[in-house]
């Protein structure tokens, strides 16, 4: 999970015209990242939210720009965000995985409706968190 999230921390700053926000974005997935290569657990909370937003900044200017003009940078411009995409995959693996057993965990003795509110909300926030940033 770590390198996944360095590789795609990395690949983000490579894109040329890249807005201020992804760059932010892609420092604080670095750092998560780091966090998380050192065995700190809270690392994990960050990875997941910023890799989203991340993703959220840079996937229209690959489907919208066309792969030939991502984000202005050409060919350069689009291998970086394709990379930012695959190394997304094991972050969204992770959340849909650890979501539920995370409210479980928090929400001892609550009713399994309760619980499956909660963590379906949670997916609700995340699925924004993926579009909104492409508005």
């Amino acid at each position: 999970m770590t390198i996944p999230a360095l590789g795609g921390a990395a690949a983000a700053l490579v894109v040329p015209g890249a807005s201020s926000t992804a760059n932010a974005g892609a420092t604080l997935l670095a750092v998560g990242a780091l966090a998380m290569l050192a065995g700190h657990t809270w690392g994990l909370m960050v990875v997941v939210p910023s890799h989203l937003s991340l993703v959220g900044r840079l996937w229209p200017a690959f489907a919208l720009g066309g792969p030939a003009d991502a984000a202005a940078g050409g060919q350069l411009g689009s291998g970086a965000i394709v990379v930012v995409l695959l190394t997304a995959l094991p972050a969204l693996t992770l959340a849909a995985i650890l979501m539920p057993k995370m409210v479980n965990h928090l929400l001892v003795g609550k009713s399994p409706r309760t619980q499956g509110l909660v963590v379906a909300g949670v997916a609700l926030l995340l699925a924004a968190w993926l579009v909104l940033p492409a508005v």
